[in-house]
């Protein structure tokens, strides 16, 4: 469920579906979407400098904001997010949504660069909801400073499995890099291996795009995030008390909770 993995949205119970043929990244930007093959037909990975030319020409793109992001679309009460997303394939985008629902997974590049903690935290958490796609199993996101992180959608499985691929990734990605800021992209024609996914919106449609982005802003509005760094100790320091970080880190949520609201539940 890890890879090639989405969460389809159904009438009181959404369905988990994984297309494993599927060989193609999806590439999110300025609330666009693109694909482009990161294996070839045998399931082996295609050269890095490939990839690497196929993500400068998506940088290079300067296609707008669109006026009615879908992004927004997959943060909707479930039941009505059922109801749109039928409507879409009615109107003819079955084609492109099975291109986003079978990527391997989703990469998002965000056009800016992070400002503090406070800031980092919202943007990798749930982002302004135009450049994410939140049925995908999991979504690398990388901001114009390099900041990366992981949002990825739980019903599939538990943070371990998320953990371990982001792990191996950062262990791999810096001690064997496979490309610099030095290196050159391959001699590649992206314009006809990168394809630019469009969708075919009607006013039904682009209303429950407004209504969705109307509904997303005001949930986030209710969210307040304030960050501290504490290095007084750490997950090592408890280990040696004998004590388990995880289970500390839960009670502390439940000791905030508890100040917050006089109620542990």
């Amino acid at each position: 469920r890890l890879f090639n993995s989405t969460r389809i949205p159904k009438l009181n119970k959404d369905e988990l579906v994984t297309h494993e043929k599927g060989r193609h990244l999806l590439v999110l930007r300025n609330g666009n979407f693109y694909v482009f093959d990161i294996l070839d037909k045998d399931g082996n990975i295609v050269k890095v400098t490939e990839t690497l030319a196929h993500l400068k020409y998506i940088l290079s793109d300067s296609s707008p904001v669109p006026e009615f992001p879908l992004g927004y679309l997959t943060s909707e009460n479930r039941n009505t997010w059922a109801m749109v997303r039928q409507k879409l394939i009615d109107n003819g985008n079955q084609e492109a949504l099975q291109k986003v629902d079978s990527a391997i997974f989703c990469l998002c590049l965000d056009d800016f660069p992070i400002k503090d903690l406070g800031h980092l935290s919202h943007n990798m958490l749930h982002g302004s909801g135009l450049n994410r796609w939140y049925d995908k199993s999991f979504s690398i996101i990388m901001t114009k400073d390099g900041t990366a992180a992981i949002n990825f959608e739980h019903s599939w499985g538990d943070g371990v499995a998320v953990l371990r691929f982001q792990n191996e990734v950062f262990k791999d990605s810096t001690e064997r890099p496979a490309v610099s800021p030095q290196s050159a992209p391959a001699a590649v024609d992206s314009s006809k291996a990168v394809e630019k996914l469009s969708f075919n919106l009607d006013d039904s449609l682009k209303a429950a795009v407004t209504e969705a982005k109307k509904n997303f802003d005001s949930a986030v509005g209710l969210l307040t995030i304030a960050s501290m760094e504490f290095k007084r100790g750490g997950k090592e320091f408890l280990k040696t008390q004998k004590l388990s970080p995880d289970a500390i880190s839960q009670l502390s949520f439940q000791m905030a909770f508890l100040r917050q609201y006089g109620q542990t539940t």
